[in-house]
């Protein structure tokens, strides 16, 4: 940590102004952001627009609207939007730089950066930096213990068949018994705050004395748990003494950088071995991992004793379509599993069940029996079917007829969920010969599955569209004091044509705009149609810092005059695109001669308070009229 405060954040910016901005612009314009988002959740196409669960809150519904005109995306519950640079950086919680490099390469564009300083300029970057220099704190920390304490957790590690390779390979360190250790080892130089420290899930808040903090990890053995990009994005703490009286594991909060459902441990060792045998190996937790990658077995991920999620299962068909999964050897632990099961056979993957003997897990039984062994047992994987057939069968579960129509059932449920018509025909063959049954039977029953699966795919009505809120959950007071012209004028300057555009360069006065946020984007529009001749959307966002402020306009791009719809207007016409709006030269002039009309409009009001004014209210009066009489044409 010495010396580490001389990295100022002033020489990254500087590094940041270096890069032309053109380059972002090109790497934006080479990634259709249809496309883009479509690597990571499924998006579905409905009239001229695309619709997806929004992957950034916990969405039944489809409220993810994605404008492949404008390049944008927003979502009507949880409010995020943004546009391709965005949605990669908060998706998998990486910088800005991170996500142009990824969306770079996918275009196959040239962008390479020569910096090594760290970048602190928004929180993501921030807590992947204090993430970074905590792990290397706490695998140093593993060789700095003495005295019982080291004989003790060495001993764990030498049990383990842990050695000095493996904890270098996956960074294993060890947080210590004192309450504030880490806490001290960042206060060593001032550059990050207590409370970005708390942000990163390192140091917790005392409960009685809130200007307090103490280490969220002691007396552990620590996992970093990397992310796809290799950047640390959480910890996983792993148990040692048995007076500690909390869980067999503690893993990082939820945090900027690292969510649970969304991460696989090992991935970032694995990928390229999942490429090359063209299957990964599925498996609970960080010891599986460790202990396979010993014995060379490295195309391994690990859920992390999570559910498996879709998130996860997305990330992994990026890599294969074949997954090899490794179920506790019981009938409850495939009920546990079976949602899992479900998301991996809806992805479209083959999934493929090995099953190790009762009571051993990869860790145990690799360091038992060796890798010869363990290789038998992928050798010999099942279908699932197969397995859960067999399983049904070992627990006494098809002695019945009610019985056997339950379990077909329940295969004919999972089979409903893949996407392949083919692959399915196949699997209901093999149910078919398997307990002779007639082929058209089961077909019947698989396409009163199919569908139920589609009724409940997307509602019809899915869009909600909430008020603003802040964090406080009141009402914004940017958007509460915008008035629907104003809307109507930032839309003009998103959507507007070339014309409309130059019109209202020359005719808009800023002292028609009361809003302060709506002054700052109409100051900031007018300066790019000056410098640029145009207003691109993409720079724009990227340009924006405010927040709030890149949300209205993405929200501008998408809904167009949200506002003024009738009250008996159905939200289905917004995602249909039934309402068309021309936002041409007519529409520049008209905005122009309201805004002109409310400006005089409120003269008037402020002077009826004022009975000695008549002569002057009925001359702005008659001011109005004149106005509304003008033509657009």
């Amino acid at each position: 940590m010495k010396n580490f405060k001389r990295k100022l954040n002033f020489k990254y910016l500087f590094y940041i102004m270096q890069i032309q901005k053109e380059k972002f612009d090109e790497i934006a314009i080479a990634n259709d952001i249809v496309s883009v988002i479509s690597d990571y959740i499924e998006v579905k196409k409905r009239g001229k627009s695309f619709l997806a669960l929004c992957p950034f809150h916990p969405d039944k519904n489809p409220s993810l609207h994605i404008s492949q005109e404008k390049q944008v995306y927003h979502c009507f519950s949880c409010k995020s939007s943004g546009n391709v640079y965005t949605f990669v950086q908060n998706y998998e919680k990486i910088t800005f730089i991170e996500a142009a490099e990824k969306l770079a390469a996918k275009a196959g564009i040239d962008f390479r950066k020569n910096y090594n300083d760290p970048d602190l300029s928004n929180e993501i970057s921030k807590i992947l930096e204090i993430n970074k220099i905590a792990a290397k704190y706490f695998n140093e920390n593993l060789g700095k213990i003495s005295g019982s304490e080291r004989d003790f957790v060495y001993k764990y590690l030498e049990n383990r068949k842990i050695d000095s390779e493996l904890i270098k390979k996956f960074g294993i360190g060890y947080a210590g018994s004192s309450w504030d250790g880490l806490l001290n080892y960042f206060s060593e130089d001032d550059v990050f705050k207590k409370e970005d420290i708390e942000k990163a899930g390192l140091i917790i808040r005392n409960d009685k004395d809130k200007n307090k903090f103490y280490d969220r990890f002691r007396r552990r053995l620590i996992f970093p748990i990397i992310n796809e990009s290799g950047k640390v994005a959480g910890f996983g703490g792993r148990k040692l003494f048995e007076d500690d009286p909390l869980g067999k594991y503690i893993n990082s909060p939820e945090s900027k950088v690292y969510s649970k459902s969304k991460i696989l441990y090992g991935l970032n060792f694995a990928k390229d071995k999942i490429r090359y045998f063209d299957y990964v190996i599925l498996v609970e937790g960080y010891m599986d991992i460790v202990s396979l990658a010993k014995f060379g077995i490295e195309n391994t991920v690990a859920s992390s004793g999570t559910a498996l999620t879709e998130e996860q299962v997305k990330l992994i068909s990026r890599y294969t379509k074949n997954i090899y999964i490794l179920f506790d050897s019981d009938f409850a632990g495939i009920k546990a599993a079976k949602r899992g099961i479900e998301i991996i056979l809806e992805a479209g993957l083959d999934l493929f069940v090995i099953s190790l003997p009762e009571g051993e897990d990869p860790d145990s039984f690799i360091n038992k029996y060796g890798k010869s062994e363990f290789e038998k047992y992928l050798h010999n994987k099942k279908s699932v079917i197969n397995f859960i057939s067999e399983l049904y069968s070992k627990e006494g579960k098809l002695e019945t007829v009610n019985d056997k129509t339950e379990f077909v059932k329940e295969i004919i449920g999972l089979i409903g969920k893949i996407p392949d018509s083919i692959k399915r025909a196949f699997y209901i063959k093999e149910i078919a010969r398997m307990y002779s049954l007639y082929e058209s039977d089961l077909r019947d029953e698989l396409e009163k599955v199919i569908k139920e699966n589609k009724s409940r795919a997307f509602p019809k009505s899915s869009v909600v569209l909430p008020e603003r809120k802040t964090s406080t959950g009141k009402e914004s007071d940017n958007y509460k004091n915008i008035l629907p012209i104003e809307k109507e004028l930032i839309e003009l300057f998103i959507n507007g044509k070339e014309e409309a555009i130059s019109y209202l360069e020359n005719n808009l006065e800023i002292c028609f705009i009361k809003n302060k946020m709506i002054l700052k984007l109409t100051e900031f529009f007018l300066d790019e149609y000056i410098n640029h001749g145009k207003i691109e959307l993409t720079r724009a966002l990227n340009e924006l810092e405010d927040e709030e402020e890149r949300i209205f306009v993405t929200k501008a791009a998408i809904v167009r005059h949200e506002a003024s719809l009738p009250k008996n207007h159905g939200k289905d016409s917004i995602i249909t695109g039934s309402l068309h709006q021309e936002y041409n030269l007519k529409s520049a002039k008209d905005l122009i001669k309201r805004f002109r009309v409310y400006q005089l409009e409120e003269k008037r009001s402020e002077m009826k308070k004022n009975p000695e004014l008549m002569s002057e209210i009925f001359e702005i009066t008659k001011q109005i009229n004149e106005l509304r009489k003008i033509s657009d044409n």
